[in-house]
């Protein structure tokens, strides 16, 4: 499957919008952009994932059912979670939260690409997972909003069924304290089936490095994405990233 041709499209008023534009836009058909965002407050000398729980992350190995809840039992907020089903088929979901009791969603899932909270009280931070809940926290977790964000910050994403990912460019960044520790980061992928492989790999200290592919890495669906980095010593450094590109639907 190729990409669309870019182009320029001219609005009535005869304006020139960019290709990319108008991807955001909705104006190309069968495309559209992937933006994620993690940050991970306390990385130290053992490598994690760069999301907002920490440690590495853990995958579903099947589609299953969640449970979602607060750590406070003063939260009530309606969240909505973005994931994946049985062979990777998109699927969204809103549930109301009822504090720290957990509510079982009504679908099944293999990933989550994200959640977000639309309304109504976050106090403290909600757990989306799997396992033994207690005061509001799974065993396992595989989302997570803390209060004053209302989206989880994961610095990982997989391609839906039905669609490749064009992966353009990516970054980290880090901040530092005096004692001069520096981060190791690594943006990762993995095929279907497959070992995660290294996409790119820096060393910093207290900056921010931009990955550029000029050429998009091609993800095709059920590829995992994730960002993941270490410190030098064992002390706390807070790491973000993000990275970016194109969704296109697959021929059928």
């Amino acid at each position: 499957m190729s990409m669309p041709t870019e182009q320029l499209y001219t609005w009535q008023r005869g304006t020139n919008v960019p290709f990319k534009t108008r991807v955001s836009m909705g104006k190309v058909v069968d495309a559209r952009p992937l933006f994620m965002f993690g940050f991970n407050p306390d990385v130290q000398n053992v490598e994690e994932t760069v999301w907002d729980h920490g440690g590495v992350y853990a995958y579903p190995t099947s589609a299953i059912p969640m449970t979602i809840s607060s750590s406070s039992a003063g939260t009530n907020a309606v969240v909505s979670i973005v994931g994946l089903g049985a062979g990777y088929v998109e699927q969204t979901e809103i549930i109301t939260l009822n504090g720290q009791t957990p509510v079982t969603t009504a679908k099944s899932y293999l990933r989550i690409n994200g959640m977000s909270a639309l309304t109504g009280t976050v106090a403290d931070s909600i757990y989306l997972g799997a396992g033994v809940v207690t005061d509001g926290i799974p065993a396992t977790v595989y989302a997570r909003i803390i209060n004053g964000n209302n989206r989880s910050e994961m610095g990982l994403y997989t391609v839906p069924a039905g669609y490749e990912l064009y992966l353009d460019r990516g970054n980290v960044s880090h901040g530092s304290d005096s004692s001069n520790a520096f981060i190791t980061a690594r943006l990762m992928f993995r095929l279907t089936g497959l070992l995660f492989q290294t996409a790119a790999k820096v060393a910093l200290n207290n900056k921010f490095v931009d990955f550029v592919f000029d050429y998009p890495v091609l993800l095709p669906a059920g590829s995992d994405l994730e960002t993941r980095a270490i410190c030098s010593k064992a002390q706390s450094n807070a790491v973000s990233t993000s990275f970016q590109g194109m969704l296109v639907k697959t021929e059928i």
